[in-house]
């Protein structure tokens, strides 16, 4: 039984004007139907000749005559194989398969999977059409084939020529056995021998393509900021087109299956934008519109600001805070802002940046310019490294050109280190979605659930803003700090967590 695919283009292109590599038009699906027929393939054995052994022909087939198996392409040696799902992991290195807790990210199932061979070249060589084959047997029974064509004239290399087999979400799923090799598109035309062992990975056999398989999803309600200010009304028009831009940078930087992203009622302001040290009076007002709307704690609010009166010098977003932990009480700080910018598009970045905050990220120093830097980062000047590969827009990304999105600098893309930092994340919210952690008779955890918090966000001119709602507190209270309180004689203290706002010169002040 074969297994249906979409025929999905996987050349390479180099682009000359950045960092990033596309992945086009190209491969061929033995499988599907309607497209040439081959028999199912045995993986378990290779002939002396260098071509597959075992193969049969399924239940139901013609009776046309089987085309004769490809054999092995000679002079050339299949090196390693490599998986993409946004940040490059290790499948099978010399020869061998790479254990999961040696590989760089952790694959998931239901998500877009870019597969690559590389390969090095005897010294005899000559440059032609090859196939680069693989095979996958499903734990259903199924098997899916998928053939790439390729001229192969040179060495490969991560930002050049590799084979290439794109997975679909639905084909990527747990107990997947595959195996990859390159076959002569013309046996007639080969020269030189077939390396020993054959250009076949991994060598001993099947390798299985470990996924992990929960949901992952996250989940974003954008609120247009209707700016009222000195007889002006000024409101971003966010279409369909503009949700879609912005989902699907959300979803490429992060390891989600999928994002939901819903445009809530416009948010009335009427306060200078500009004036200030930042959008910290705009996010206190956001967070006492989600402590009203009292969305499920795993929903993130996000602001879209179209501002009458300009926006304060070199500030694209704000985030209220960094949340420590992925923790219900803490939903209040899923909330950020950021200009809007003329459409989804151009907002997306800022946006992918900022809900990275409300994730528990720091800053990742590049340009210098980034406040409160993640010391632990690992990757010098803010390179993302490893391979990076969008599974919307099939762009590759360099390890050493790319910067996390965590900095100030362009090419922004996600690291393997900000991957793997929100992923923890991302379960234990969708895990809500689910009903997991839902107070007792009831469908999800209420805001009503928790007790009645103060918040205060001080900027840097002394303003302060004071407002309540129910959450619960960020941290472990600092024993120096606490607010007073004057209460009809009595003198009451309060302790208190302070946090910084990211982007921004303002004080948190949660109690």
């Amino acid at each position: 039984m074969r297994r249906r695919l979409c025929v999905w283009g996987l050349s390479l292109l180099v682009s000359c004007g950045d960092d990033a590599t596309g992945v086009p038009e190209a491969a061929t699906d033995t499988g599907t139907d309607g497209s040439t027929s081959t028999p199912p393939v045995d993986d378990t054995a290779v002939d002396a000749t260098g071509s597959s052994s075992g193969a049969q022909e399924s239940s139901g087939s013609t009776t046309a005559p089987a085309e004769p198996p490809l054999p092995f392409a000679s002079g050339i040696r299949l090196e390693r194989v490599t998986a993409n799902q946004g940040v490059q992991v290790p499948l099978v290195e010399q020869g061998v398969e790479v254990p999961p807790e040696a590989q760089s990210a952790r694959l998931i199932a239901g998500r877009t999977t870019l597969l690559r061979g590389f390969w090095s070249l005897h010294a005899d060589f000559t440059p032609r059409e090859l196939i680069g084959r693989l095979v996958a047997d499903y734990p259903d029974g199924t098997q899916l084939v998928q053939d790439f064509p390729l001229m192969v004239e040179g060495e490969s290399t991560d930002g050049g020529a590799s084979f290439q087999w794109l997975l679909q979400p639905d084909q990527v799923v747990p107990g997947i056995q595959y195996r990859v090799r390159i076959l002569e598109a013309d046996p007639e035309a080969a020269t030189g021998e077939v390396s020993d062992p054959p250009p076949i990975l991994p060598l001993a056999g099947q390798g299985t393509l470990e996924v992990y398989d929960v949901p992952l999803q996250m989940k974003v309600e954008l609120i247009p900021v209707l700016h009222q200010l000195d007889g002006m009304e000024c409101m971003p028009e966010i279409l369909d087109e503009d949700v879609t831009a912005m989902r699907e940078q959300l979803e490429q930087n992060n390891p989600v299956q999928q994002a939901v992203i819903t445009v809530g009622e416009p948010m009335p302001y009427t306060a200078s934008i500009s004036e200030g040290g930042g959008f910290s009076p705009v996010l206190s007002v956001l967070a006492e519109r989600r402590a009203a709307d009292d969305p499920d704690p795993n929903v993130y609010y996000y602001g879209l600001l179209d501002s009458c009166d300009g926006y304060p010098p070199g500030l694209l977003g704000q985030a209220i805070g960094i949340p420590p932990a992925p923790t219900m009480e803490l939903a209040q700080q899923r909330i950020a802002t950021g200009r809007w910018l003329g459409s989804g598009a151009a907002a997306a970045e800022t946006f992918v940046h900022e809900i990275g905050h409300t994730q528990g990220r720091y800053h990742v120093l590049c340009s210098g310019g980034e406040a409160g830097a993640d010391a632990a980062y690992p990757h010098p000047q803010g390179r993302i490294g490893v391979w990076g590969f969008g599974i919307h827009d099939f762009q590759l990304r360099s390890p050493t050109q790319s910067r996390d999105y965590m900095t100030y600098c362009a090419n922004e893309w996600v690291s393997d280190y900000g991957y793997n930092l929100t992923a923890g994340v991302i379960e234990q919210l969708s895990a809500w979605a689910l009903g997991a952690g839902a107070s007792a008779g009831a469908d999800r955890l209420r805001a009503a659930d928790f007790d009645e918090i103060l918040v205060a966000s001080i900027e840097a001119s002394g303003a302060i803003q004071w407002f309540t709602i129910r959450g619960g507190l960020s941290g472990e209270l600092d024993a120096h700090a606490a607010i007073r309180w004057q209460l009809d004689g009595a003198q009451l203290e309060l302790p208190v967590w302070i946090s910084d706002q990211p982007d921004g010169d303002a004080l948190l002040l949660t109690s």
